[in-house]
């Protein structure tokens, strides 16, 4: 990469941006035009919620936004050959990879950008190395993590546990969906975000797989986390839950609510 010149990729909401330094205001900078940026300059709109790559040149004090995202598209995919968005691949900015945790079903996959095929990639023959429109990708059921390394042109995929939100406070203990996924901080193993949850009041518990062989719940309601513990309340409303399996002897969470 050129030094002074940053990439982020981001989901954003409706509603403007600016760029700052260290978390502060002291250096701050936004546009007038467009596309130069200023010290102090005024704030960027962004008019549709999306996924978006963001370039930072200080070198030059410009900027560009577009929409972008990388996901991953197939039969063996929730969605299909494209009956519905993609499912979206996350930045991992500590191995500079592309990253989802998802339950496949037997079938075909391969990965796109922007929910598009004008550019898409496969594995012509199944060896890890991707090449532009390249062959489908077959797999059978599970639950995998796929990591896809778009400098080298290679990609893993091995089988993992995905972590999920479970009870009447959520999807009536499964009988209305699937439980809401965590995703792993990719730089930090062991810890597993869930953001975002709508809870209503009742029970909540968290199990692996959407199955009821592994599940943890707080029995004394602690925030020490035991396998088949008691069910923990949950109050109407939205949240954001930390999962820190970290140390698998005390694993613990945390709820936020917004």
């Amino acid at each position: 990469a050129e030094a002074g010149v940053y990439v982020a990729y981001i989901n954003m909401i409706a509603g403007e941006w600016k760029i700052r330094k260290d978390n502060a205001w002291d250096v701050n900078y936004g546009s007038d035009d467009g596309l130069n940026l200023v010290q102090n300059g005024g704030n960027i709109a962004v008019t549709d919620a999306g996924s978006y790559k963001i370039i930072f040149d200080e070198n030059n004090f410009t900027y560009t936004i577009e929409d972008y995202t990388w996901g991953l598209v197939g039969d063996a995919t929730p969605n299909g050959w494209g009956a519905g968005p993609d499912t979206p691949l996350m930045y991992d900015s500590c191995s500079d990879t592309w990253r989802a945790d998802i339950k496949m079903t037997d079938g075909e996959w391969k990965i796109r950008q922007n929910n598009d095929w004008s550019v898409n990639y496969g594995s012509d023959a199944v060896d890890g190395t991707i090449q532009a429109g390249g062959g489908n990708i077959p797999v059978t059921t599970g639950y995998y993590k796929v990591a896809v390394d778009f400098n080298n042109l290679t990609y893993t995929i091995a089988k993992t546990d995905v972590y999920g939100v479970v009870g009447s406070g959520y999807n009536d203990w499964g009988a209305l969906g699937p439980d809401f996924a965590f995703t792993p901080d990719y730089c930090n193993e062991g810890i597993y975000y869930a953001n975002n949850v709508t809870l209503v009041d009742g029970e909540i518990k968290f199990r692996v797989n959407n199955d009821w062989g592994v599940n943890y719940g707080d029995t004394g309601l602690d925030g020490i986390l035991e396998e088949g513990g008691d069910n923990i309340p949950s109050v109407a409303g939205v949240y954001d839950i930390i999962l820190d399996i970290s140390n698998p002897s005390v694993p613990t969470y945390t709820m936020i609510k917004k």
